[in-house]
């Protein structure tokens, strides 16, 4: 185990999380099996100053949690003068590198999960008659499940972590010719592959940012229910197809130009090494306003009846704004970057 305040900071946290993580899943599926939907007042009473607490205690244990996946990335660049030729972070991930993978995977899962619960939470307590009492759990206990499969995570790589072997060069990976972010646009776009992704990069953002403001104007209160199924659908989509575009563009043209380093596409040194300072700016707007998007959605299948509809649908214009604003500010920082390097 490598002892650093990143570390003990990360444990605390793990460890707290997954004592009060177990705590809330048992207090959610307790309530769950109790929950009824004709109670006596005397019991509804009961079962909401319950809830209450159970609620609270969750809004707090999620919004900490959800800070763990920056920290990570925080934690794996402290990792990197320990660990014998890491030039970056990507070193540090050579090191249990299933445990990495899996961290870096149910991280992003983690905090999508937890802040739509955190919206559903948020629309249920501004209604008088809390109608989302049983969704709310229901979706509560995933986030618990969800929650605690990453503490348990947590614990066991800062507590495994110990570099006892030296690693390759992130170049090794990155660089070469048949790295993956090269071979997998090549085979569907051809050798040209790299201005194809610098073209369509451009124009799937676009398109979603101009559906988002579509959403928010005041046109969109003229459409009838099959336009705008149709328009939500379309955003649904071009949302989902840019994360893959974003992804492959940032690695093959975006990374090394602003590091300018043309050969090398380490997304790792791009976010660690503080060539490009604002690129863990960048890289959270863009994630902010995709996760933003999915938001939307669950907002749109959980939270929208009679009882909610006036709030859901403030909320909803709340973060359609934030997504707009979000990939709009990503899009013109990578732009106003390419311009001036």
């Amino acid at each position: 185990m490598i002892v650093n305040i990143y570390t003990l900071i990360m444990l605390f946290v793990a460890f707290l999380s997954l004592f009060l993580g177990g705590f809330l899943f048992y207090a959610v599926l307790k309530m769950l099996l109790r929950f009824e939907s004709a109670m006596s007042l005397e019991t509804k009473s009961k079962f909401e100053q319950r809830g209450y607490l159970v609620f609270l205690l969750a809004c707090v244990i999620l919004s900490v949690r959800m800070l763990a996946w920056p920290w990570f990335y925080f934690m794996l660049q402290s990792f990197v003068p320990e660990v014998p030729g890491a030039m970056c972070m990507f070193g540090v991930t050579q090191i249990l590198p299933f445990t990495v993978t899996f961290l870096q995977i149910i991280k992003p899962i983690s905090f999508f999960i937890m802040g739509g619960w955190l919206l559903c939470y948020y629309v249920d307590k501004a209604a008088s008659t809390s109608p989302l009492a049983r969704r709310n759990l229901c979706f509560l206990l995933i986030a618990c499940g969800v929650l605690l499969a990453d503490s348990i995570a947590d614990i066991f790589y800062v507590l495994r972590m110990k570099p006892l072997m030296s690693v390759s060069c992130c170049a090794t990976f990155f660089d070469v010719p048949l790295r993956p972010s090269a071979m997998i646009p090549h085979a569907i776009f051809g050798r040209h592959f790299q201005k194809i992704l610098f073209v369509l990069y451009y124009l799937t953002n676009i398109i979603l940012i101009a559906l988002l403001f579509l959403l928010l104007s005041k046109k969109w209160l003229l459409f009838t229910t099959l336009y705008r199924k149709i328009v939500l659908y379309c955003l649904a989509i071009v949302g989902v197809v840019n994360i893959p575009v974003v992804i492959y563009t940032y690695l093959e043209n975006i990374v090394p130009r602003l590091m300018q380093l043309p050969y090398h596409h380490c997304i790792y040194c791009f976010m660690g090494k503080g060539v490009v300072p604002d690129a863990p700016i960048m890289l959270g707007l863009f994630v902010i306003g995709t996760f933003a998007v999915g938001w939307m959605g669950i907002l749109r299948m959980l939270c929208l009846n009679a009882e909610t509809q006036h709030v859901t649908g403030h909320l909803f214009k709340k973060v359609n704004g934030l997504s707009a604003f979000c990939l709009l500010a990503s899009l013109m920082m990578v732009t106003i970057h390419l311009i001036f390097t």
